[in-house]
C-alpha cells in the first residue's frame, strides 16, 4: 500500500515536470502544498521541481510584481 502510494505520487511529479511549464509548476505546488512553501528551504525546493535556487527566485520575483 504505501509502495503504490509512493509510486503514484512520483508519476504525478513525472507527468507535472513534462505537462506544466516552470512558473506553472511553481504556482501549482505554491497553490496545493502552501504550508511547504513557507517551511521548506529555497534550495531544497527549487531541487524538488527540477530547477535551480537562482530560476526559482527569478520565478518568485516575477510573480510578486
Amino acid at each position: 500500500m504505501v509502495y503504490q502510494k509512493a509510486c503514484v505520487a512520483a508519476e504525478r511529479r513525472i507527468r507535472f515536470l513534462y505537462e506544466f511549464s516552470r512558473e506553472e509548476l511553481y504556482l501549482h505546488f505554491a497553490n496545493n502544498y502552501p504550508q511547504f512553501i513557507q517551511r521548506i528551504p529555497q534550495y531544497l525546493l527549487a531541487s524538488f521541481l527540477g530547477f535551480t535556487p537562482e530560476y526559482l527566485s527569478e520565478i518568485r520575483n516575477k510573480l510578486r510584481s
